[in-house]
């Protein structure tokens, strides 16, 4: 499975002072990358996050959704606020909406059928 991990390296400190985010830098998202493939993640990219509350977000593949939780929880032992998601393709999460509205679609009209039965 894939997953994004957003990072907040800077919650406090100089940054919240001055008003201004500060880049993260490697000295920063190196240890949480080496820690998040320690967990289980395979980091595939890593991109400073601009105009956000998030310094970093880290791009990768998990074989084991415990692990997005296990990523989440090395971030705030490293004194890092974050939050790790499931990412899906763009089409494929437009399938599953879809999908999804046709089961709703179809339950309803099962119900509705059901209710029109038990009241003749």
């Amino acid at each position: 499975m894939q997953f994004i991990t957003l990072v907040q390296t800077r919650p406090g400190g100089e940054s919240a002072e001055t008003g201004s985010r500060v880049a993260a830098r490697a000295s920063q998202w190196k240890p949480l990358k080496h820690q998040i493939q320690i967990v289980g993640g395979r980091v595939e990219q890593i991109w400073n996050v601009l105009g956000n509350d998030y310094d970093l977000m880290f791009v990768g593949q998990a074989d084991d959704p415990k692990t997005l939780h296990r990523i989440d929880a090395v971030c705030k032992s490293e004194g890092y606020p974050s939050k790790t998601h499931p990412a899906i393709p763009a089409a494929e999460y437009a399938q599953l909406v879809l999908d999804r509205a046709d089961a709703l679609k179809r339950g309803s009209a099962s119900r509705v059928s059901g209710k029109e039965r038990s009241e003749a």
